[in-house]
């Protein structure tokens, strides 16, 4: 019986250890994708801004053809 307890005791302290360095691996992934979701934003933000900088310059150039 001591051997079984003894047994389920490592158990759990294996078990323990292993959820703990799952715990580290999973708030390091959360970090990560948090990272990658702020670089894909701000990458949207750049794009919106070229978008708006080629329709403005689409603009002028149609309105330069208008009156030439």
């Amino acid at each position: 019986m001591t051997a079984n307890r003894s047994d389920r005791a490592e158990y759990l302290a294996a078990l323990a250890g292993r959820e703990t360095s799952h715990a580290t691996e999973l708030t390091a992934l959360r970090n990560r994708v948090a990272g990658l979701e702020d670089r894909i934003s701000e990458l949207e933000d750049e794009l919106d801004r070229e978008r708006d900088r080629r329709r403005q310059a689409e603009d002028i150039a149609a309105a330069v053809r208008r009156h030439t």
